[in-house]
């Protein structure tokens, strides 16, 4: 399985509409993408003006669609006047789990 982190900073009040939105844009837009496991938004407690968005995959390849069909840049544009500074993206492979990993294919 394959991670994406998009790791952001929101300007101050901005989360609330910033979480309204991705419920009504991002969400529904990752269902149709071939090899989606979960799309997450993550508030931060202790410091609420900071996110992060968790998108899975079953596997690169998967993946590596996903950032070829420019679906990652319309949607983070969606936000960009919230935003307090730049998204910064990071990708992972999930190497240990405490949940089985059933399918993984190289």
């Amino acid at each position: 399985m394959y991670v994406r982190m998009t790791f952001i900073n929101v300007k101050d009040g901005k989360m609330g509409e910033l979480r309204e939105l991705y419920n009504k844009e991002v969400i529904p837009a990752h269902k149709n993408h071939k090899g989606i496991r979960f799309v997450h938004l993550l508030e931060c407690l202790e410091a609420g003006s900071e996110g992060i968005s968790v998108t899975a995959w079953d596997t690169k390849a998967d993946l590596d669609a996903y950032e070829r069909s420019g679906a990652y840049e319309r949607l983070v544009g969606l936000f960009n006047e919230m935003y307090s500074g730049k998204p910064t993206l990071k990708s992972y492979e999930v190497t240990a789990s405490s949940e089985p990993i059933l399918l993984r294919i190289f």
